[in-house]
């Protein structure tokens, strides 16, 4: 008998998978258990994860070097770009669009399947330095909120949107969309996180959780998986297992889009060839000196592609609807 899966509570033929920290290239070794029912992968043994969440980590940067913001014009583009792209009758912001399409990359992807008003109430968990919540602000957007359990204290970006030090539990309130972007994954109980969105979640409202999922790179690379990330990373989830736990949190999936990258390709290999995603030579990394070509690259955003067509990539958005 071996040790039980938190999600599903298998303890038969669950297997142990040694791996090491390699973001930061601190090569600790960690544990994790990969569950033989429900597939799900869980860290054992969670240690004090302060400490691997330093000021470089990526939800942390800095957020005054958005383009949006540069200049008035461009500020005052992306207001009425805003507008359209939430659905709206607005010839100026489709004109916009039109003549500076580069604006639309701006707006999340993962947004656009949503409908959202200006005021619509909406929650960031995990956000960070609050970049999302920045870049939204200036496509219009005006009830605007994080929280991020990493945060040392309070912060109130540019635009006057408050960022609280709090985790799921702690947030009070009432939201129209409540978001983990690459969160989820890092939360101890996501049973408990579960209920607490939809605690959060006004009736109607939705949630938009996007995170890995174990797939082809997983099956592929293994413990060399950039997505396994330790010890950050502590539940990841099979498409269909996330899928049964939010239902029985009293939620409906609508939809599920897969949108992984390149960089499940590239960064997997790195890890092969012991380079931590800080190294020099890494793709990630100015992308001076980086070991892989640009048409291997190319190769890789195409073959991404071609697995989030499939539902085979190794990360996906997962749309809960409050019933």
């Amino acid at each position: 008998m071996s040790e039980a899966c938190l999600i599903c509570q298998n303890t038969e033929h669950n297997r142990i998978i040694k791996t090491r920290e390699m973001m930061f290239g601190k090569r600790e070794e960690f544990s994790y258990l990969e569950c033989h029912n429900c597939g799900t992968i869980q860290l054992l043994n969670v240690p004090n994860l302060g400490a691997y969440y330093p000021p470089e980590y990526l939800s942390m940067g800095s957020i005054d070097d958005i383009d949006l913001a540069e200049t008035r014009s461009r500020r005052i583009a992306a207001w009425f770009a805003g507008r359209y792209l939430r659905g709206e009758h607005c010839l100026i912001g489709k004109t916009v669009l039109a003549l500076k399409p580069w604006v639309a990359d701006h707006y999340p992807p993962s947004l656009r399947p949503i409908s959202l008003k200006a005021n619509s109430r909406i929650l960031d968990v995990g956000c960070g330095s609050g970049r999302l919540l920045e870049t939204l602000h200036y496509f219009g957007f005006r009830s605007l909120s994080g929280a991020d359990a990493f945060v040392c204290h309070e912060i109130s970006t540019p635009s006057g949107i408050q960022i609280k030090p709090q985790s799921l539990a702690d947030i009070e309130g009432e939201y129209d969309l409540v978001m983990l972007h690459h969160v989820f994954e890092h939360l101890p109980d996501p049973k408990g996180a579960l209920a607490d969105i939809h605690r959060l979640l006004a009736p109607g409202g939705t949630a938009l959780i996007r995170m890995p999922v174990a797939s082809f790179a997983w099956e592929e690379y293994g413990t060399h998986w950039v997505q396994l990330d330790p010890p950050r990373h502590l539940f990841i989830f099979r498409e269909k297992t996330f899928i049964e736990l939010a239902e029985s949190a009293g939620f409906k999936v609508s939809q599920v889009t897969y949108d992984s990258t390149s960089m499940q390709f590239w960064g997997s290999e790195q890890y092969r060839r012991d380079i931590p995603l800080n190294d020099p030579r890494s793709h990630d990394y100015g992308r001076e000196g980086t070991v892989f070509s640009n048409e291997k690259i190319r190769e890789w955003e195409a073959a991404a592609h071609e697995l989030n067509k499939e539902r085979r990539g190794d990360q996906a958005c997962f749309y809960l609807q409050k019933a």
